[in-house]
């Protein structure tokens, strides 16, 4: 198709949404639960939008109208945003052949799909505050724990550990094995499930006394595989791992039982501390930056202006 399609020309091509959007759920079933969730009910949404205006397929000033229909139903900024992500995730599934998908072909539709191109735009937000736990709620969080043999609390300290002292994601640390740690000279290394630009894995330094705890952790209850699992599995490491949601779910109620949850305080705050107090023992954007798996320094830059205590061997952070 050389010439530049008409809005009504590409409107006359009837597409069934809710049987692509049925085989894009099909295609992210690698992703959390709570994420395929939010995908569907977002491009649901999209696709009632679209139904109630008569619209078969949308160009790019029916996107920025349909944020705009979002804002006037007030719908948050960051909802908004999560299903402009959610868009921009099944946009980029319909320019992609699939063999599997049946009788139905995508190819008329990235043809003329193509000549429209729509770019999904998530809405600007202000200036967001990471709010971090102060050392008094660290001490308060980690020393409930720290003299406890009982299973549970070892392995959910290792988690908060994780996070407060090696800057992981919730969803890292649900992804973590046995066979992760490698020591590096004098030094241990943590590998991650954390791409870089370069599609490489890369990895964190940890310091010895969490290595030295995770051992004992992984001999004692003879983990093999990841090594955080449901405590019914526990004993054998055949278990499945706690996912990232059922994690955040346990740290916080930890938070809560010391009465250190407030304001935005949530799982992925540990990872803020980490963040903060790598930049204030180094004083090095660039390592901090490497550090926390960043791809843009300016998502860096928010820890370069809060003071933090924190040990450090110039490598890995440890607790005081």
């Amino acid at each position: 198709m050389k010439e530049l399609a008409t809005k009504q020309d590409i409107q006359n091509f009837e597409v069934d949404w809710n049987y692509y959007l049925k085989s894009f759920i099909v295609t992210q079933s690698g992703l959390s639960h709570k994420t395929v969730k939010t995908y569907k009910t977002a491009i649901t949404k999209f696709i009632s939008y679209l139904d109630d205006n008569e619209i078969n397929r949308p160009l790019p000033d029916d996107i920025h109208e349909y944020q705009g229909f979002l804002k006037d139903n007030n719908f948050s900024v960051f909802t908004i945003g999560l299903y402009m992500v959610a868009l921009k995730k099944f946009f980029a599934y319909l320019e992609t052949p699939y063999k599997s998908l049946g009788a139905q072909s995508l190819t008329i539709y990235k043809d003329i799909y193509a000549m429209a191109n729509p770019t999904v735009q998530r809405p600007a937000r202000g200036v967001h505050y990471r709010e971090n736990l102060t050392d008094e709620a660290i001490t308060l969080l980690r020393g409930k724990l720290i003299d406890s043999e009982a299973q549970k609390d070892c392995r959910d300290l290792l988690m908060m550990d994780l996070g407060l002292y090696c800057g992981c994601r919730v969803n890292e640390i649900a992804n973590i094995k046995s066979t992760d740690i490698v020591k590096d000279g004098d030094n241990y290394r943590l590998y991650l499930l954390r791409k870089n630009q370069s599609g490489k894995v890369l990895s964190v330094f940890i310091a010895e006394n969490i290595v030295t705890r995770m051992k004992a952790y992984i001999k004692k209850y003879k983990i093999d595989g990841y090594l955080f699992t449901d405590l019914s599995h526990a004993k054998t490491g055949k278990g499945d791992h706690l996912c990232s949601s059922t994690i955040s779910t346990i740290i916080s109620k930890r938070m809560i039982n010391a009465e250190v949850k407030k304001g935005t305080i949530t799982a992925h705050s540990m990872r803020h501390n980490a963040g903060t107090a790598y930049y204030q023992a180094t004083k090095d954007l660039y390592a901090t930056q490497q550090f926390m798996g960043h791809r843009d320094s300016k998502t860096t830059e928010i820890y370069m202006h809060v003071d933090r205590n924190y040990e450090t061997n110039g490598l890995a952070l440890q607790p005081a």
